[in-house]
């Protein structure tokens, strides 16, 4: 198993924790490198696998960041 460090912007938050739950990975909250941004410890067996889900995470953030 490896951890994949994931940064976003703090408003993301509810919405990457939604979809990386909903695929069953376990992860942790951690201080991002400004104030308004975290970064998530993500387990992971395959980079690969997880590259969807934070894809999707990101794309329903930026289209409730244009609505």
């Amino acid at each position: 198993m490896i951890r994949a460090g994931v940064f976003i912007d703090a408003w993301k938050l509810p919405i990457f924790k939604r979809h990386l739950s909903e695929a069953k990975y376990s992860f942790s909250e951690h201080p991002g490198l400004t104030p308004d941004t975290l970064q998530l410890h993500v387990m992971t067996n395959s980079v690969l696998d997880l590259k969807p889900i934070i894809e999707a995470a990101n794309a329903e953030a930026q289209r409730g960041k244009t609505q």
